[in-house]
């Protein structure tokens, strides 16, 4: 194989793992409201975090809600895509989401990281972003 048949064989590749995509991200994950947990539920986290994915399938997938880097709970995208009115096709977009907290010792002053991740439709797995927080219990 010549040089020049290398070259554009290996260039060839590139293109294809370009159009890969790299399977879905998230960044910006926030509070979406201040105070970020619900005055009616302290135990309750009011996030938003950014999407991207290439493939158009996290419609199809699953978010993953993480308490210190563990997992707690699955979520169905499919029926978080249809609340917020996002296409099951989309490739960027928001999500909106409460998560619910399961801490093993509730006391006001607890500090926990909670995360998300999704998976989508091509069971390709997102990075997980988190955020710091001290639990508030009884106004303080």
């Amino acid at each position: 194989m010549s040089t020049r048949s290398r070259i554009r064989r290996s260039a060839t590749l590139l293109v294809l793992c370009a159009a890969c995509g790299g399977g879905p991200r998230l960044t910006n994950l926030r509070c979406r409201e201040i105070p970020c947990q619900d005055p009616e539920d302290p135990f309750k986290l009011r996030l938003a975090v950014d999407f991207s994915d290439p493939s158009g399938t996290m419609g199809a997938g699953a978010l993953e809600l993480l308490l210190n880097g563990n997992l707690v709970e699955g979520v169905s995208l499919a029926d978080l895509f249809n609340t917020q009115n996002l296409a099951a096709n989309a490739t960027q977009g928001t999500l909106q989401i409460d998560e619910d907290l399961s801490l093993s010792s509730a006391q006001s002053g607890t500090t926990f990281a909670a995360g998300v991740r999704v998976r989508n439709g091509q069971e390709q797995e997102s990075n997980a972003p988190e955020l710091d927080f001290t639990l508030s219990l009884g106004g303080n």
